[in-house]
This record gives C-alpha cells, sequence and structure tokens, in this order.
C-alpha cells in the first residue's frame, strides 16, 4: 500500500504527485487590481513506468551475460570431451570465448588428462565473474532508476480567473 490509502492496481496507485498552487493578482495597465488568477501545477512521475523500464533493461542484460555464460560453459564441456579443435563448432565455440576468457586464464592451473580432455578452471572462474558482474550491474540499474523522481515526468499547469 502506498502512502494514498490506494492498493496495487489502482489508477494513481505508483504515481508521485507534487501539486503547487499560487495566486496573482491580474493588474489593468493603470495598475489597478482587477481579480486573481489561481494557477496550479501538478507534477506527475509514474514510478510504474519507470520500474517496467528497469525491468526489460534488467532482463535484457541477464540474457546477454546468460549467453555468455553458456557458451562458456560449452567450451568447458568441449574441452571436457575433448572435442576435436579442428571441427567447426569447436573452432566457433572457442574463437567466441577466447576473449571472454582470456582475462582469467594462468590465474589458477589447468588439470589435464591422458587422453586430451581438459578441465579449464579460468573458464568456470569466468563463468562465476560474469554471473556476480551482472548481478551488481542490474543492482545498480535498480538503484538509479527505481529511486523517487527528483525531475518532472508529466506536467499540467491549470489556471482560474476570479472577480474582485
Amino acid at each position: 500500500m502506498s502512502g494514498t490509502g490506494l492498493a496495487p492496481g489502482d489508477p494513481g496507485y505508483d504515481q508521485e504527485v507534487v501539486s503547487r498552487s499560487e495566486r496573482r493578482d491580474v493588474l489593468t495597465p493603470e495598475g489597478e487590481v482587477v481579480g486573481q488568477d489561481v494557477v496550479s501545477s501538478e507534477i506527475v512521475d509514474n514510478a510504474e513506468a519507470r520500474r517496467s523500464s528497469a525491468n526489460w533493461i534488467a532482463g535484457l542484460i541477464y540474457f546477454i551475460f546468460g549467453v555468455i555464460e553458456i557458451l562458456i560453459a560449452l567450451r568447458i564441456l568441449l574441452k571436457l570431451l575433448a572435442a576435436n579443435p579442428n571441427a567447426g563448432f569447436a573452432q566457433f565455440i572457442y574463437s567466441v570465448t577466447r576473449p571472454l576468457v582470456a582475462p582469467f586464464e594462468g590465474i589458477v592451473g589447468t588439470p589435464s588428462a591422458s587422453n586430451g580432455s581438459v578441465f579449464e578452471v579460468s573458464s568456470v572462474l569466468a563463468i562465476i565473474i560474469y554471473l556476480i558482474l551482472s548481478w551488481i550491474i542490474v543492482r545498480l540499474l535498480q538503484l538509479v532508476i527505481d529511486r523517487p523522481a527528483s525531475g518532472v515526468s508529466a506536467s499540467r499547469t491549470v489556471g482560474r480567473r476570479s472577480r474582485l
């Protein structure tokens, strides 16, 4: 429940509204007061729209990092199975993942078996680091986008004139 007494799903539930009213004297060219204008401004920020955009971007970030992690997992599997590095699919996976795994190579040893099977610990480390990195990026995005609005996303000014 927001502080407005509205329930989720109610129109205006996720809106931050700031209202301002101001009275202005209406003057004749000679400077006489002939009435007053009441000018009201209402600033509406739809928090749900911002949250929806943040969720879409977060989903896109998770998707991109998920594809990266799947490709690296395929690399690990191909190395464990001692796949022929000259085969087209293996060449593709190795060439795409090489720049993604390169920063982590040499940090730890790479155990191998006599049949050519290799367990790339650096690739496992890369998956873990990319998983953490994607989570940090999404959390930062949510902190930036899901904060209360400081600006105006929609504004409406209403004027009423009253006679003295």
